[in-house]
């Protein structure tokens, strides 16, 4: 397992800047296990979108983590919330 400080490197050695990744379903099974291996082994960023955040609710609170500041939880339905396009638009991926 990567440590977050290392360098990762892509296929030609570069090192990979790190992302902000918008994660529509983050507090979904898949989703909640993603955020998770997102914030322990990369340096990337993650803009959790969900109805719930019961799965993901470890990753947000304690501030004494490593990844503090890098997960942001935004509750919204995707249906009908006009907030969602402006996410997308603020993420890399």
């Amino acid at each position: 397992m990567a440590s977050p400080s290392s360098t990762r490197l892509d296929l030609d050695g570069n090192p990979i800047k790190p992302l902000t990744i918008c994660m529509i379903g983050a507090g979904g099974f898949i989703g909640s296990h993603l955020c998770e291996k997102l914030m322990s082994e990369t340096s990337h960023k993650v803009l959790a979108l969900d109805v719930y955040s019961d799965k993901i609710k470890h990753l947000l609170e304690p501030e004494s983590l490593p990844w503090n500041g890098r997960i942001h939880f935004h509750r919204l339905n995707i249906k009908n919330d006009s907030r969602l396009e402006g996410l997308i638009k603020m993420a890399d991926l």
